[in-house]
């Protein structure tokens, strides 16, 4: 039986904790510092986005600025979590031997995992483990967990949801709609436990680190005492430590871009959300430069950010960037458990599409916020679309058509459903304004019953990526056009939307809706843009 270091350090910084795990992995890796269990705790509150994320795209970082809340990233994949003072963060770091693999699978998360599940059950909860990495109680995710290597060492990390603060994470984080499954209540409590929850009090702290400790080491077969920091540990954090409080370090994921020149899209795969942003150089049909985001885990660290660098420069063509990346994965030179090549590239496959579309006149800022389903671009707009969808939620709020099929065309100046309604009877469309996701899909079946061959429909990009299944479920070829301002999915209101309820008001792209009816007109008069 081996014994191992218990680490249990004080509540720090999120760039105390952030260093502190950097220091002990690459010490690890090194053979400079024995296998460690340690506990975590952040003080203040903190919000942390995983390596592949972008904090704009995660983080609400002027609600985390007024309220004193830390943003930092952390050196693991995954997604972006919320720390309060009640939560308790636990972490291994060990030699792969230890495990007798080099590979993190699927069996090596469960292996780490029973050690919490157990230490659940010493606390009278019957928990268990839910592929990729958490750990569930009744189907609520109450541990998620994480992992990187360096060298010959794995870290593999998790939180212990002690007491929640729901309202406080939903304002922080920009909960990922890509999250949700389709037609599941967006409601963050049918989703996570807390074991304040499941006991019905908060148990005492020392209490939880004991049953986490018995659980590693009935399940690992080890004995952990506790011990500090060597020196040299010691020496390396406090070398550390500026980096990891710095900017280039907390916005080192920063896909910024010039939206004229960029174009974006993501996929939710079972094993984590994917989205790539690509800043290309149309004259010359070269990919100037590239970002890979997301919440997934991949293996070893860098190799998202070396697929990156010989993806730029790369020629605007499928089989040449498919080419580099499959070289990744077929020569394992990357790692993402649970996600396939397939569906890796299923996102940048979305942007070459809209990529495409610049072929037709349309300038790429406005293809990048256009989504086509059951076609390409081109592929509907010579099916002649017939119908025009607009959301219900650009109608007035004080409107008494607002939650009807209907619309009066009253030429309201802050209306945009009037002027849009107008263009698809000009276009001689059959205009429907949509009150519900039931109504759309009702709508939908009811087109394909009769006939309809394409349609043209405005909605926000989130919804599109919520519902994409459902949208290519539906058999109808369709052009997907955002709308602006704040959407349901920013105020954390998607439930309301989607039965009809949502109470604030967006509006039409009217400028962009223009352009794709002016191509289908162009293309269909036999004036190919």
């Amino acid at each position: 039986m081996q014994t191992w270091r218990l680490l249990d350090t004080p509540p720090m910084t999120a760039a105390e904790n952030m260093t502190m795990d950097e220091t002990l992995l690459e010490l690890k890796g090194k053979g400079k510092s024995p296998n460690t269990v340690r506990f975590l705790q952040f003080s203040p509150r903190a919000v942390l986005v995983g390596f592949h994320q972008a904090i704009a795209e995660e983080i609400r970082t002027g609600y985390c600025r007024t309220n004193k809340i830390d943003v930092n990233r952390r050196i693991t994949g995954g997604g972006a979590v919320f720390f309060d003072e009640n939560q308790l963060g636990w972490e291994v770091f060990c030699d792969k031997s230890f495990f007798n693999t080099t590979i993190p699978n699927a069996y090596l998360f469960k292996t780490l995992c029973d050690p919490v599940v157990m230490a659940l059950a010493l606390l009278n909860i019957n928990a268990g483990f839910r592929p990729r990495n958490d750990i569930e109680v009744n189907g609520r995710k109450i541990s998620g967990t994480g992992g990187t290597e360096a060298g010959d060492a794995f870290m593999f990390q998790g939180t212990m949801l002690v007491d929640f603060d729901v309202d406080t994470m939903l304002k922080a984080l920009r909960i990922p709609v890509e999250k949700l499954k389709a037609r599941e209540i967006d409601s963050v409590k049918d989703r996570v436990t807390c074991l304040k929850w499941e006991l019905g009090d908060v148990p005492d702290l020392s209490g939880i680190k004991q049953a986490i400790k018995s659980g590693f080491e009935k399940c690992l077969d080890i004995k952990l005492e506790l011990g500090g920091l060597t020196d040299e540990e010691q020496k390396r954090f406090q070398k550390k430590l500026p980096h990891f409080r710095s900017a280039q370090w907390v916005g080192s994921v920063n896909p910024c871009f010039q939206k004229r020149e960029a174009v974006q899209a993501a996929y939710k795969a079972p094993a984590g959300m994917v989205r790539f942003t690509l800043v290309v150089n149309l004259p010359q049909k070269r990919l100037k430069d590239i970002y890979i985001t997301g919440d997934f885990l991949s293996f070893p660290g860098r190799a998202l950010y070396d697929m990156e660098t010989e993806l730029r420069g790369a020629p605007l063509d499928r089989d040449c960037l498919h080419g580099i990346i499959r070289n990744y994965f077929d020569q394992e030179r990357i790692l993402i458990p649970g996600l396939s090549f397939e569906d890796f590239v299923k996102p940048l496959d979305l942007c070459l599409e809209k990529v495409d579309i610049t072929n037709y006149g349309i300038p790429l800022a406005h293809c990048n916020l256009i989504c086509v389903t059951n076609g390409s671009f081109g592929e509907v707009i010579e099916k002649q679309p017939s119908v025009l969808l607009l959301p219900y939620c650009a109608k007035l709020t004080k409107c008494d058509l607002r939650y009807e099929k209907g619309c009066k065309i009253c030429k309201e100046a802050r209306c945009s459903i009037g002027p849009a309604w107008a263009m698809g009877q000009n276009r001689k469309m059959k205009v429907i304004s949509i009150v519900s996701f039931e109504d759309l899909w009702d709508e939908l079946m009811q087109m394909k019953k009769d006939g309809v061959r394409a349609y043209i429909g405005c909605c926000c990009q989130p919804f599109f990526v919520k519902h994409v299944d459902d949208f290519k479920k539906s058999g109808l070829p369709g052009i997907l056009l955002d709308i602006d301002n704040t959407t349901c999915y920013d105020l954390d209101q998607a439930k309301e939307a989607y039965a009809g309820k949502f109470e604030s008001q967006t509006e039409v792209n009217l400028e962009l809706l223009q352009a794709v009816l002016d191509t289908a007109a162009g293309l269909n008069a036999g004036e190919k843009k």
